[in-house]
Order: structure tokens, then sequence, then C-alpha cells
């Protein structure tokens, strides 16, 4: 798959929750986000005052070193952690107001979410993983045929629909994930480091693809990753140290993963 080019240098600066929100230009807001866990008796801030916002079509990549707050951010804004204090709006729609069972939902309906582990069902084909969201939530399956067989498309897989999750590659068994994550037409697609278990081309191939769902379909994607590589396919990185926005890397318009990593090693000193 290709790679990102090189060129310039990277810079860097420090309702109802079952429907869909008007479009707007911000698909996620968030405001003095905070959460704090209890260990020990000690109350440990994961994320410290998170000022954000993503845009409509925006492919963003979160950056930062294991404990940074990295997952609790993508988990907070997913809804699957209340946040302890600040605002939060996805999609249009007040997170943090929402009880337990409007958030499972809304985050049913309304986001797309991608992890590092497939999470598809050992007994189902592609297409039937790709269908899942639909099975779970008591609707028709024949009325969304269409749409998944697209999906597949999308995702280069519609030769291997048929096939179950132990017939196809790692690779292979996270593009039915992304599939997946976009049949309810999201607002946002999260990822949480969704190449973790990939070899480098793999991966590759997985980048490429997320980056072409943000251009060609115009879809939000926020993607936590440790690797540059992955990153650089980003159009900003928001780069977190202890719970907070240490700052923000754009490797736009070279996209040169060499240059994410010297920026990413700069900015965190």
């Amino acid at each position: 798959m290709p790679e990102p080019h090189q060129s310039e240098p990277v810079s860097y600066a420090a309702a109802d929750p079952l429907a869909a929100a008007q479009p707007a230009e911000t698909v996620v807001e968030a405001r003095a986000l905070r959460k704090v866990y209890d260990s020990s008796g000690e109350a440990v801030a994961a994320l410290d005052g998170i000022d954000l916002e993503v845009e409509t079509g925006e492919f963003c990549a979160i950056m930062g070193a294991s404990g940074s707050g990295k997952s609790t951010l993508l988990h907070v804004i997913g809804g699957l952690t209340r946040p302890t204090s600040g605002t939060l709006l996805v999609g249009g729609r007040d997170l943090s107001a929402m009880s337990d069972a409007e958030r499972t939902m809304f985050r049913r309906r309304r986001l797309g979410i991608i992890f590092q582990e497939y999470n598809l069902l050992p007994t189902l084909t592609a297409q039937e993983n790709v269908a899942l969201p639909i099975l779970v939530d008591g609707q028709p399956v024949a009325a969304y045929r269409a749409r998944v067989d697209e999906l597949l498309r999308v995702v280069h897989l519609e030769a291997r629909a048929h096939h179950r999750p132990d017939a196809l590659s790692g690779g292979e068994q996270q593009r039915v994930a992304i599939a997946r994550a976009l049949l309810n037409d999201p607002a946002i697609i999260l990822a949480d480091e969704p190449t973790g278990n990939l070899d480098s081309k793999q991966s590759a191939e997985i980048w490429v693809l997320l980056r072409n769902i943000a251009d060609e379909q115009k879809k939000t994607i926020l993607m936590v990753t440790h690797e540059a590589h992955g990153a650089a396919y980003a159009d900003r990185i928001i780069v977190l140290r202890d719970g907070a926005i240490l700052g923000t890397l754009h490797p736009e318009p070279t996209h040169d993963a060499a240059q994410v990593a010297a920026a990413y090693s700069e900015l965190i000193g």
C-alpha cells in the first residue's frame, strides 16, 4: 500500500438520543472534560480539562505514552464511560446528560467503533457480522442487505462475504469490523489501536482504507494509535500527556511518517 510521501517538515502548535442530530460542522465538542478514578483511595485524573473540537470529515489521530489518557478519551467520547465533569457533545447530542441506557442506544445507532480485537462472532459469515448491529437492534436484516453488500465492496471483501472469521486473515477481519462500524451511517467512527494485531502490510492497508473513507464518504474518524506511520495518514494528531492535550501535529500536506515521528519526539521532549 502507498506510504505517505516526503516533503515539507511537520509543524505543531501548542434531546432524543435515538434521533440523528442535524448536520453540523463540529461533530465532537468537549469543554473542560475530566475523568477521575479512585485508585486505592487516591483520586487519579485520567482526563484533566480536555478542550477539543473535531470537524465533520476530519481524520484525527490521538497519540501519547501509555497512561496519557488516549483510550479514556476515546471511551468517554464513545459513551462507554461517563465523564466526571465538563461538557461533551457528539453529533449534536449531549452525552454527559444521557442515562446509561440512552448512551448505549446512542452508541449502537449513531457511533461506529473499531477495536484492536476485531470482535467478530466466529459462527457468523463476514456478511452476517457486518449486519450484526441490525440483528441486535431487532430490525429486519433483509432491508439492509444492499447496504451490507455495498459496505463489503467498500472494504474490498465482496468475494469473501460468505467466509467465517477463521477463514479470513487478521487484516480481512478488521476490514469486516470497519464495514460493520459504517452500517448505521455513524456521526463519527472511533478506532482504538485498529492495527495493534496486524503486520506492517496489513496495517498500511487499514490506514489507507480509513483515509479513503474519510475522503470519499466524508466520515469523521478519531483514531488512537502509537504508530507514527498510522498517524501520518491523519489530518491532525492530538498529543496527550497526563490526561491533558500537550500539543497538536499537522501532517498535511506531506503525510510523512518520519517527519511525524521527529515532530512527536520533539514535542514530548
